[in-house]
């Protein structure tokens, strides 16, 4: 199979495909505010680098993205542990606890490497070799941590219903 001509039209095309795609795995982690700056930078990355682009490109994409999205987890850090600090002291006209989506609960329960496995599975929909690309690691690996993520989701979800962990969230 011939590989089509990296060009102009090629990246439009590139965009035009994908970028929904990114935008939705930059929102998922790092929120709307900072997910266009991220997807921009993915694809100019990928303007710059159009011979390094894979095929298929969504996995490529995705994992510029996880590294754009480290750089700027780096950059705001700071400003989460602020903001966290703040969200801890409490306040007289605060409303009660919002309410929150028990499933993201359930990933900022697990580990980071855990959740993004779930993530790329659930969410964005990739197979365990398209997984291997995005991270970087061998397929078999990726079903072995993704087996072992699972059961540990399960473990949580299970724990999360038991009669004690209610009392002592009460």
């Amino acid at each position: 199979m011939r590989t089509p001509r990296r060009d102009t039209a090629w990246f439009e095309a590139l965009y035009r495909a994908h970028h929904g795609a990114v935008l939705r795995y930059a929102v998922r982690r790092i929120g709307p505010d900072e997910a266009d700056d991220v997807v921009a930078e993915v694809f100019a990355t990928a303007w710059r680098k159009l011979d390094a682009v894979g095929d298929p490109p969504l996995p490529w994409l995705y994992r510029t993205a996880h590294h754009h999205l480290l750089h700027t987890g780096r950059r705001l850090a700071q400003g989460a542990r602020l903001q966290e600090r703040l969200r801890a002291q409490p306040q007289a006209d605060a409303p009660g606890p919002a309410l929150r989506d028990p499933i993201l609960d359930l990933l900022d329960r697990l580990s980071a490497e855990d959740a993004e496995l779930l993530r790329l599975t659930a969410w964005e929909q990739l197979t365990p070799s398209e997984i291997a690309q995005v991270l970087g690691i061998k397929p078999g690996t990726v079903r072995v941590r993704l087996h072992r993520a699972r059961q540990r989701a399960q473990a949580e979800f299970d724990a999360s219903l038991s009669p004690a962990s209610s009392k002592e969230s009460s």
